[in-house]
């Protein structure tokens, strides 16, 4: 509640007083911010800072407290660690499953060791913390606690033939007969390939099926359909109708692809792909191992391994994080009724306040936000999942748009916390740095602009000269991120040494002197000369002062004192925040009643003469301090005519009268003489 109404009443009374008018033209013209009162914008500020600080607390409740666990990170390693990372051979006993650790595949047939060996071991395999000997197991439970769901799969992106251009000179080359380009979505091949006959366990691993989902490496992502192929699960059999463990028919089937060469030189990308499921975190894990074969005829082995809460909502703290989930939507909405009112009340427009139009794009920001958040859990809920049943499942998907959502949510709790700036440049300690920011935004948008051009320079630079050298430099995008990186660490003289003679130290000499030794000074020093402006334009640089609070502790107090009076049955109730009577007389935060109108009205007038003497302070305090940077200027001036124009003549004359001095008495010695 505030005082604009009564103002505004006030402002009429008056106007109609001294100018004998009725006032309707001042209903035609639209007020602006400006014209309200101190103490209704104070008012208003205070309200919305105590509702922001509600808002973020819960909306810190609601995205902290369910990842705030260090076992989450920590299961994300030891999937990572168990699958990709770890060196099988110290806890495998078994040598039939050793092999490579997946980062340290250098060739394909490393891979086929890693698939055979260290994949199937972890995948199969008891558990191996206890120390026993290894044995083989179908529970499909790993390290004790986590659940494979669905299938393992194994898939590859392939190219055609003939698909790259053969220059003239190579073209009778017999070593060269076929020319096969890196992936593109334009040259890929679908077409079924390998041995043409059927074995019930392997045969489509040889025809492309268009239901794979699309995937992504180090070097380019891969759209959608492969050539894939599904491990077994458990529960698995011969072709008799035995038993048979799953980790012996999984091997048979992995080494019958290895031996039909299922992948060859088309082969662009293998992927393989399982996801497991941990009860006690109530998260899934999706592992992807991607190993890139690009035309360059080297192997590159990336590493993806995502943990997502698919399953949002299963425990009473889950429910209760959905209570407050609701909260914040109620709050979102509030603040929207709040804020037409407002505008319609004053006749206001939009975008004549900038913090508003931030508002209003977090409240976007937030919108897009339970839009991602409910498409993540719609796509889980179309898997139609069913932990009983061994088949694909593409959780890839779900787990993408999971992490889609946390990111817009972390990108809202960056400007939810910077919402606070709005709050904070009322308060005249923080102000000071405020203000010292804005005025240096002119220079520091400029200096940022010529930094970002010579970043782009030093990335063409670095690329063209040290870009098949040097792996920071290896494209255009990776050079511009490394010289921004630069700035701070990572540059290596040796290495730009090694691979220019003259021209890497001569780079790095230059970046050194113009991005840390140039621009970054130049930043600093922008920044504390407008801090130096600010401070010398303070008269009282330290006093704390907070008026939307001191406003807000206004109105409870007499919100309190009137509550009080009514508890007291000194006055009838009346509605908060100033109304008129069913007379036509307004009341005020003050506490008078209608008897004492007159007074009412004075001091609303006395309220309005307040704010304009207050405006008018600050525009004399402004001109003030220019008639003084304008008198500092023209006593600076004087003292420059002085020093070039009249020491010169006092010194001048100095010297004439110390020569007529001396020829004076030189003249009396002779005629005493």
């Amino acid at each position: 509640a505030n005082m604009a109404d009564a103002s505004s009443v006030a402002g009429k009374s008056a106007t109609t007083g001294k100018s004998g008018k009725t006032g309707a033209s001042s209903k035609s013209k639209p007020r602006t911010k400006v014209q309200l009162t101190e103490h209704a914008r104070n008012a208003r500020l205070g309200r919305e800072l105590l509702g922001h600080c509600v808002f973020l607390c819960i909306f810190c409740i609601v995205t902290i407290v369910p990842v705030d666990d260090p076992n989450i990170e920590n299961f994300t390693y030891s999937m990572r660690s168990l699958f990709l990372q770890e060196d099988n051979l110290l806890f495998n006993n078994n040598a039939t499953y050793a092999g490579p650790r997946f980062v340290d595949v250098v060739s394909v047939s490393d891979y086929w060791k890693w698939l055979k060996g260290p994949l199937l071991h972890a995948a199969y395999m008891t558990d191996w913390y206890r120390g026993d000997p290894w044995t083989v197991g179908d529970q499909g439970v790993i390290t004790g606690h986590n659940i494979i769901v669905g299938t393992i799969n194994v898939r590859q992106k392939r190219v055609r033939r003939a698909t790259c251009v053969i220059p003239a000179q190579f073209k009778g080359a017999q070593e060269l007969n076929d020319c096969i380009a890196d992936y593109d979505a334009s040259v890929e091949d679908k077409e079924a390939y390998g041995p043409f006959y059927t074995e019930p366990e392997w045969a489509a691993a040889f025809s492309f099926t268009s239901s794979w989902p699309q995937f992504t490496g180090e070097l380019r992502a891969y759209n959608g359909g492969a050539y894939g192929l599904e491990l077994p699960a458990s529960a698995c059999k011969t072709a008799g109708g035995a038993d048979v463990a799953c980790v012996q028919k999984a091997s048979g089937m992995l080494y019958d692809l290895e031996m039909t060469g299922w992948i060859d030189h088309r082969t662009r990308a293998v992927m393989t792909e399982l996801t497991l499921y941990n009860p006690p975190l109530n998260r899934f894990a999706l592992v992807q191992a991607v190993l890139e074969l690009p035309a360059s005829g080297s192997v590159s082995p990336y590493v993806n391994v995502r943990t997502a809460k698919l399953i949002r909502y299963a425990t009473t703290g889950d429910y209760a994080i959905l209570g407050l989930e609701i909260a914040l939507l109620l709050l979102v909405l509030f603040d929207i009724m709040e804020k037409v009112v407002f505008y319609r009340q004053y006749q206001l427009r939009l975008w004549s306040s900038g913090w508003d139009m931030f508002d209003v794009a977090l409240h976007i920001l937030y919108t897009i936000y339970l839009s991602l958040r409910l498409n993540a859990v719609l796509t889980f809920a179309a898997l139609n999942f069913d932990p009983t049943l061994r088949m694909y499942y593409n959780f890839a998907d779900a787990v993408y748009w999971h992490d889609v959502g946390e990111g817009t949510a972390a990108v809202l709790a960056w400007f939810l916390w910077l919402r606070l700036m709005k709050f904070l440049n009322e308060l005249s300690w923080a102000r000071i740095i405020l203000q010292s920011l804005r005025k240096a935004t002119g220079p520091l948008i400029g200096l940022f602009l010529v930094g970002f051009v010579l970043l782009l320079a030093f990335a063409h630079v670095g690329l063209l000269a040290f870009g098949t050298h040097i792996h920071d430099l290896r494209t255009f995008g990776a050079a511009l991120s490394s010289t921004f990186r630069f700035l701070f660490a990572g540059m290596r003289y040796e290495e730009f040494r090694a691979a220019g003679l003259v021209l890497g130290p001569v780079y790095y000499i230059m970046f050194k002197v113009w991005m840390v030794l140039i621009m970054v000074r130049f930043a600093v020093a922008v920044l504390l000369d407008a801090y130096r402006e600010v401070m010398d334009a303070q008269r009282n640089r330290w006093p704390l002062s907070f008026p939307p609070f001191e406003a807000l502790a206004k109105d409870v107090a007499v919100w309190w004192e009137e509550r009080q009076r009514r508890r007291a049955g000194k006055t009838s109730a009346r509605p908060f925040g100033g109304a008129v009577a069913g007379s036509g007389v307004a009341h005020t935060l003050s506490g008078v009643s209608a008897s004492v109108h007159s007074q009412d009205l004075k001091g609303a007038e006395t309220q309005m003469a307040q704010l304009d003497a207050r405006e008018m302070y600050e525009v004399l305090q402004n001109r003030v301090g220019d008639l003084q940077h304008h008198m500092d200027q023209r006593i600076s001036n004087i003292e420059k005519i002085f020093v070039t124009t009249v020491a010169p003549l006092v010194e001048t004359l100095d010297i004439l009268v110390r020569q007529q001095t001396e020829n004076a008495a030189l003249t009396a010695v002779r005629a005493n003489q």
